[in-house]
């Protein structure tokens, strides 16, 4: 069947290239619908009940996201502002608050001008007003403010209606041009920070690193088959099939909507590093048989029959690795799973339909400048490379057990950093440190206390009863207890409203009604009174991965055992809640998605080949690899995340082909009664895996090149687990096949 189609790919080259660049032009326009994506909400699953009471917030509270506005004394040059308490200081705050209260997505602000103003009933005029006015206020009110050493205050502002790329870029940018404009004094700076700020700089850092990574991918590929080749040329051959298949698959995703988010912005590089084994083993074996003195025709159609059965057999265990994210209870590695099956399916085309259109064209050029057909020489099977495969595959053949032995102490060191293995989700460790967001969140965290917000939602048939009204002072006062175990130094609901106007929480239901029409609620309670919220602030987001969890069980823990009538509902809710939802659905994920992959990949070679002895020598690899890395994440202190929450899975889908192609070829060579099949096979596809492994982990180190924590982690996992199955498919498997076939070798009964 693969030599009928292999005819039909060489005889109709021109009609499917036409095809094929039909289908460029189209992506072209793909392109330009892109969008990019950094909600969390859009990471999870719509009915999950944290993702539900997120959008509550949003929707009944105008609880959105929140803009933080650190203010600080940055020099000390002569002539300008030391001291934040500065009138100057203080009027250019008030200015940059009437400036956010004119967008119609801020709802609140706050600030030390305010305080002022409450005060004094107007500005300050010289520092000694604005010291009586912090002297009025509570220690930890103060402290919540302003730094210790009066060098930087907050500026809080409340957004509401802020979703979405485009907006989040137009909210920053109008912010920016607020703080431009309103006048503070030298050696003062304002910088944006929290939820709106580090969303921001995400965007901002997925659009660089998507082009950034594939631009340096697709440069470290071409430099190398460059190498490998010889010639510039010759290089371009698997190349520009791959080009076609990185296009179309950016394209499709433009077309049908799929969003680069967190998860999928690492797409390119991907493409860029499999697809690429695609073309270079097609082309690699178009030339051994150019080689061996066959026409083109007869070398193209040679190349896609018997490549293209181990092309099939890998595309479709490394899609099954893929195929696994797709069982995830997760959007965003949803999303990823079907962007790269479709992606590998359009290079895995490209290589077969292309590459032999290419190599062709290129062949007759040669001839018509030089006057003859010109017999390739490429470096991978001849000089340092052949002999180095050559000497493995002697080794091998000569001590199978030897070479297990050391794989399975090599396996025990890596066993032990399986115990080292953690998960970090939250959006501000994606994030490298140094970057303006990140450092000033942190001044934050330790000059004001925290400014992360956890929400404890309460629903009932009316929130004013004073019966749930007390609950809920009772509630809070018991959280703020703990606040040595939780973090939290400030809280706020509807009771602290009711107590600041009488001093106590009456039986008298009219009189809380009263005090909740007159202030409106500030934002803690809905139009109809059936919800309510209680906002506890502090420091959540900046402690350690297993402190921040054990605080979100905490307020989970809290709310289930709170003293609140029978028919009250209260459930924690918030970013950091969603955060920590997040965080155990990838533990959960991980483990699942991991296994589905596995017993995909195991089930396709067990179907395609049919024998146990040929299965294991192509799954143990995979299995090896797969450990090492993991093994490896834990030793490097790389956590997983939602971006990593699928490694497994793919390193399984990737690291089985390396076995498969070495596997294929000594059956083929067995088959033929060549007396040494190993060193044979090695020394016929070992270079094409290696330039395959090389051009792959390339791809994947180019995510270095990224700004995100998590894409460099990604792509240095990604790379080890790469080089991990190569190794092992270099040692395991003819390690395995000669002690599986040995005799019958010996014997020459090779059947």
């Amino acid at each position: 069947m693969l030599k009928r189609l292999a005819r039909i790919i060489v005889e109709y080259k021109s009609a499917f290239s036409l095809i094929a660049i039909f289908l460029l032009i189209v992506s072209f326009y793909g392109i330009q619908q892109l969008r990019f994506e950094s909600d969390i909400t859009k990471q999870l699953p719509e009915d999950l009940p944290a993702v539900k009471d997120y959008l509550t917030l949003q929707n009944e509270f105008q609880s959105g996201d929140s803009a933080i506005i650190i203010v600080r004394v940055n020099s000390i040059q002569e002539g300008g502002v030391y001291d934040i308490r500065d009138p100057e200081v203080i009027k250019a705050i008030y200015n940059l608050e009437e400036r956010l209260r004119q967008h119609e997505y801020v709802t609140t602000t706050m600030s030390i001008a305010d305080i002022c103003i409450q005060v004094l009933g107007r500005l300050p005029e010289n520092e000694e007003e604005v010291k009586f006015v912090l002297s009025m206020l509570p220690e930890d009110m103060k402290q919540g403010l302003i730094s210790s050493d009066y060098r930087a205050t907050l500026v809080m502002a409340t957004l509401t209606g802020v979703s979405g790329s485009t907006a989040i870029k137009r909210v920053h940018t109008d912010i920016q041009v607020d703080i431009e404009e309103a006048g503070f004094p030298k050696n003062v700076e304002a910088i944006q920070t929290g939820i709106l700020g580090i969303t921001y700089r995400i965007l901002v850092m997925l659009q660089s690193d998507l082009t950034r990574t594939m631009a340096i991918a697709f440069l470290f590929v071409v430099l190398l088959l460059i190498y490998f080749y010889r010639s510039p040329i010759k290089a371009l051959i698997p190349l520009i099939p791959l080009t076609f298949g990185v296009t179309m698959t950016l394209g499709f995703m433009g077309l049908l909507n799929i969003p680069i988010d967190m998860v999928t912005t690492v797409i390119g590089a991907m493409i860029i590093g499999t697809g690429i084994d695609y073309g270079v083993h097609v082309t690699n074996r178009y030339y051994e048989e150019r080689k061996k003195g066959r026409s083109i025709e007869e070398s193209a159609e040679e190349a896609i029959a018997e490549t293209g059965k181990a092309l099939l057999g890998a595309a479709l265990t490394t899609m099954a690795g893929f195929a696994a994210l797709s069982f995830s209870v997760l959007p965003s590695l949803q999303r990823l799973s079907f962007v790269l099956i479709m992606g590998l399916s359009l290079a895995a085309i490209n290589a077969v339909v292309i590459t032999p259109a290419v190599i062709m064209v290129e062949e007759e050029l040669m001839k018509k400048f030089k006057g003859h057909y010109e017999t390739p020489e490429i470096r991978a099977h001849s000089g340092f490379i052949a002999k180095i495969f050559h000497s493995i595959g002697g080794r091998v053949k000569t001590h199978p057990k030897t070479v297990l032995w050391v794989v399975f102490l090599i396996t025990i060191v890596f066993g032990y950093g399986l115990t080292k293995v953690t998960t970090e989700v939250r959006l501000e460790k994606m994030i490298p440190e140094g970057i303006p967001e990140i450092e000033v969140m942190k001044d934050v965290r330790y000059e004001f206390g925290g400014q992360d917000e956890v929400y404890m939602l309460i629903k009932a048939e009316d929130v004013r009863d004073p019966t749930i009204v007390r609950a809920m002072y009772r509630f809070e006062k018991s959280i703020m207890a703990d606040s040595h175990y939780n973090n939290v130094f400030e809280a706020n609901s509807i009771a602290d409203l009711v107590l600041r106007e009488y001093g106590y929480i009456p039986e008298d239901k009219e009189k809380i009604k009263n005090v909740l029409a007159d202030t409106q609620g500030q934002n803690l309670v809905n139009d109809d009174y059936s919800l309510a919220i209680i906002q506890f602030r502090g420091n959540f987001g900046g402690v350690r991965p297993d402190d921040f969890r054990e605080i979100m069980r905490y307020f989970e823990e809290q709310a289930k055992s709170a003293d609140f009538p029978p028919t009250v509902e209260i459930r924690p809710a918030g970013d950091n809640y969603l955060n920590y939802v997040l965080d155990a659905l990838t533990n959960q994920e991980l483990g699942k998605i991991s296994t589905y992959g596995t017993f995909l990949v195991v089930f396709i070679v067990v179907l395609l080949f049919r024998n146990f002895k040929i299965s294991l020598a192509m799954i143990l690899p995979m299995f090896l690899g797969a450990l090492w890395t993991v093994g490896y994440m834990g030793l490097a202190g790389i956590p997983f995340t939602q971006t990593l929450a699928g490694v497994i899975s793919m390193i399984v889908g990737l690291g089985v082909d390396y076995g498969m192609h070495l596997t294929h070829r000594f059956l083929e060579e067995f088959k033929e009664n060549n007396p040494h099949p190993i060193i044979t096979a090695l020394e016929g596809v070992g270079p094409g895996i290696l330039v395959g492994a090389l051009t792959t982990a390339g791809g994947f180190l180019a995510l270095l090149a990224g700004e995100l924590t998590a894409i460099h982690n990604f792509g240095k996992t990604l790379a080890v687990g790469i080089f991990a199955s190569m190794f092992a498919a270099f040692t395991v498997t003819p390690a395995l096949l000669q002690i599986f076939y040995g005799r019958e070798i010996e014997r020459g009964d090779n059947k």
